[in-house]
């Protein structure tokens, strides 16, 4: 696990921008942190970016751009799923 000072500076932009929706957020943070992006990692910036719950981001951290398998959450799923906490 990375320090927070590491991923810190990716969830506050995330914070701060503009974006549609939880794929694009989850792009973006794809971005930010670079080689630093994992399911861990992106977890750890929506808990910090948009106070989403604990086992929300665990699910959301199933998304199908991590990693495939049964349990992966789509485009779609990942939306509904991040809604509450995005649409705020």
């Amino acid at each position: 696990m990375y320090a927070p000072s590491l991923l810190d500076p990716a969830a506050e932009s995330l914070k701060l921008a503009d974006f549609t929706g939880a794929t694009q957020i989850a792009r973006e943070a794809r971005t930010l942190l670079g080689e630093r992006f994992s399911s861990v990692t992106f977890m750890y910036v929506l808990m910090r970016a948009y106070e989403v719950e604990y086992t929300a981001a665990r699910d959301a951290s199933r998304w199908h751009e991590f990693h495939g398998g049964p349990r992966a959450l789509s485009d779609a799923d990942l939306e509904k799923l991040l809604a509450p906490w995005l649409d705020r």
